[in-house]
């Protein structure tokens, strides 16, 4: 029974793993686009956006690459509970800070423009489907988690 929980743990944690990767890629192929069009600029273009700009989405696929790769780790070897959950924490605590970092904290010093019009047309709709997606399956993986490490220790026996 217990080998059943733990397996559907796993089964959601591979679920983020592929949002993550997938959404690294797409941010990937972003990035070659506008890094692209800052090298050969189409005909009556000026991009609205710098180098530093696009380090912003480089960091984004660093950072989901990170969380994916750190998931299928996870995933592939054998893990106590408690590492299961103190890892997810960590990986949701820093996913969501950084969402919150490079998507709406800003000050009149930091205002990183949307660079995505020119780029790609499905960009807000993968923005809006995978972060949030992440977001969601990160907070249901920890609450999966705690609730099988919770009565696992209430009732020291079955485990």
């Amino acid at each position: 029974m217990e080998n059943e929980k733990l397996n559907s743990v796993k089964k959601v944690m591979r679920i983020g793993a592929v949002l993550y990767i997938i959404y690294g890629l797409i941010v990937l192929i972003e990035t070659f686009d506008f890094l692209e069009m800052l090298h050969t600029k189409p005909v009556d273009y000026s991009p609205t956006y710098s180098l530093v700009n696009v380090i912003f989405y480089q960091m984004e696929m660093f950072i989901c690459f990170l969380c994916g790769f750190s998931l299928i780790i996870l995933v592939s070897t054998k893990q106590t509970l408690k590492t299961l959950l103190f890892v997810n924490i960590i990986l949701l605590i820093f996913r969501a800070a950084t969402v919150y970092y490079l998507y709406w904290y800003e000050t009149e010093e930091r205002w990183v423009p949307f660079i995505y019009k020119e780029a790609n047309i499905f960009s807000t709709l993968f923005r809006r489907t995978f972060v949030p997606a992440q977001i969601f399956f990160g907070i249901f993986t920890v609450l999966k988690i705690s609730k099988i490490f919770y009565r696992n220790t209430k009732n020291p026996k079955n485990s």
